[in-house]
């Protein structure tokens, strides 16, 4: 009779093995690789996010597709980014980060205002999920907190 409880209770330990939850250093991986892409080659972004991503940012509700055309707005620039005060929680199949973040670019083409540097700061929050065995971002809320 014990040989029936562990031949049916076997596959069940197995399966609870298979199952881990995310890294803290996968969250950070995918934080990482998404500002890379969105600094350097902006419509890579998409591998980064979930397919009903949306982000709020600037005080408006973007998807996909508008925020890459925001970015795309800034012409070439190089970047200069810190992430600092970092909290990381995880599951199984999500996670959440907050985050304080800070930017320093230098844009190749001045602003109508002839801006050629820009400095900000921001608190943001983001939730990532599994898709396809991959970390994408669905949501990500990012509110600058200085002038």
């Amino acid at each position: 009779m014990k040989f029936i409880y562990i031949f049916f209770l076997f596959p069940l330990l197995i399966s609870c093995e298979d199952s881990k939850k995310i890294s803290d250093k996968e969250v950070m991986k995918t934080l990482n690789e998404f500002f890379y892409f969105l600094d350097n080659d902006v419509d890579k972004i998409r591998d980064y996010l979930s397919e009903d991503f949306m982000i709020f940012e600037v005080s408006r509700k973007w998807d996909t597709e508008e925020f890459i055309e925001f970015v795309k707005g800034f012409g070439e620039f190089e970047s200069k980014r810190d992430f600092k005060n970092v909290i990381i929680d995880t599951d199984l199949n999500s996670a959440h980060i907050t985050l304080e973040h800070t930017g320093e670019f230098e844009l190749k083409k001045p602003t109508p205002e002839g801006i050629t540097h820009l400095s900000y700061e921001w608190l943001e929050s983001a939730y990532l999920i599994k898709e396809n065995g991959k970390l994408k971002f669905k949501f990500y809320f990012s509110e600058q907190i200085n002038d």
